[in-house]
This record gives C-alpha cells, structure tokens and sequence, in this order.
C-alpha cells in the first residue's frame, strides 16, 4: 500500500491547491451530522445541577430543524432546475433543423436564393433604404431604396444578386434597413431568419442557446419567429 505522503507528491501543484481548498470549504460547513453531534455532546456533558434552559433548548431544536428544511428544499430545488433543464434541452432538439427569425439583420444566402427580413416602422417612414453587406469583405453588395411606408411591420427582401445584376457566391450576409422621416435618416432594428443547427445549454444565463447558420449562438429568449420551412424565403 503507498504511503499517504508519498501518493500526495504525486500531484501536481494546481492538483495539491484544489485537494486543500476544497477540504478547507468541507471542514468550514457544519452540516447536519455535525450539528446533531454538538447537539448532543452538549446535552451530555452538561452541568447536572445547571442543566441547559428549555428555552434554549427548544431554540437549538429549531435551529436544526431549519437546517434539515433547508437541506430538503436545497435538494428539491435543484431536482426541479435539473427537471426544467431537460425539458428545454427536449424542446430545444425540435427546433434544429427549423428556421428562427432573430434581430440583428445576419443571414447565409446569395447565390440567388430570396431572403427575406422584417422591420417594425412605428412611424411609418418616407423612404426605406435596404442595404445588403458581404460580412467577410464589408463591401456593400446591394441596395435599394422604397418608397413612403405606413406606420407597421414592413418585409424586405433580397434576391441574392448585386447591384449589377450578378449572381452573388453563397455566403454570409448583413441586411441593414434605415427609415428616412422628415429628412431624418435611422437604422431600424431588422429580423432575419435562420437555420438552427444545434442547441445548448448556457450556464450564465440558464437558458438554452441556439447555434443559427453562421455558427454564432443566440439566446432562444432572442427568438422572435419560428418557421417550420427551412427555406428562408418564408416570414
């Protein structure tokens, strides 16, 4: 059997810190056990002609039963997160496959193929001006300019040619839409749908992630339409 002092020689230094840390945090947590065991070695050795007041006897009772309630909900509230996070993960997997309209004007298309986008123009707008970005160079591909529009939701498209009429190479693409309003020209937030390719569960928010087309993730809270086509040209 190896020596305890010489198996801890065998760690590495990061290895030997985490050992000690997590025995320290260990040993500073009184737990249950260790609460009913001072319980008791205290009623034991008691002074017999100076017994401990009921009154705080009955206050060290409630203590512990208060901690045992708290280990109970502990565990039940961590069964329940479990629970919900795999009921998501469930509901997350129908979705791979589906196409999400999500705000940020992002989008894999060209080569033809029609994208279409949606914005909301809560004034209506004298003018609309759809402009479409190749995101690996930057360069303005294509652009377009409506006319008046009425206050609502307002689709814009993209046929996957440029300006020239030349058929675009497949890849990713930004669609920006600005609103001309009493000669005052403002980007308007633009919804685009994508291919959800795989899903994910993100600790820091406690929510499931979706990996859309371009491969970048977004929060399903950021989800604003769900098509069950996974042609894009559907809104």
């Amino acid at each position: 059997m190896i020596d305890s002092t010489i198996s801890s020689s065998f760690l590495t230094t990061s290895q030997y810190t985490t050992q000690q840390s997590t025995a320290a945090a260990e040993n500073d947590q009184l737990g249950r056990d260790a609460f009913l065991q001072l319980l008791t070695t205290q009623l034991n050795n008691q002074d017999p002609l100076s017994p401990m007041d009921n009154e705080a006897f009955v206050a060290q009772l409630a203590q512990f039963s208060s901690l045992e309630a708290n280990i109970g909900m502990q565990s039940s509230l961590e069964d329940m997160v479990s629970g919900m996070r795999q009921d998501q993960m469930m509901a997350g997997a129908s979705l791979v496959g589906k196409n999400v309209a999500v705000e940020g004007g992002l989008f894999q298309g060209g080569n033809g193929a029609t994208t279409n986008g949606t914005v909301n123009l809560e004034s209506g707008a004298d003018a609309v001006i759809v402009n479409i970005y190749d995101r690996s160079t930057g360069d303005l591909v294509f652009s377009e300019t409506r006319g008046s529009q009425m206050p609502g939701d307002l689709n814009v498209s993209w046929g996957g040619v440029s300006n020239a009429g030349d058929i675009s190479s497949p890849g990713n693409y930004l669609m920006s839409v600005s609103a001309v309003l009493n000669g005052q020209q403002q980007s308007v937030p633009v919804s685009t749908f994508s291919a959800v390719k795989s899903v994910k569960w993100d600790p820091s928010t406690q929510q499931l992630s979706l990996e859309i087309g371009d491969g970048s993730f977004v929060p399903l809270s950021s989800v604003e339409r769900i098509s069950a086509s996974v042609d894009s040209t559907d809104v």
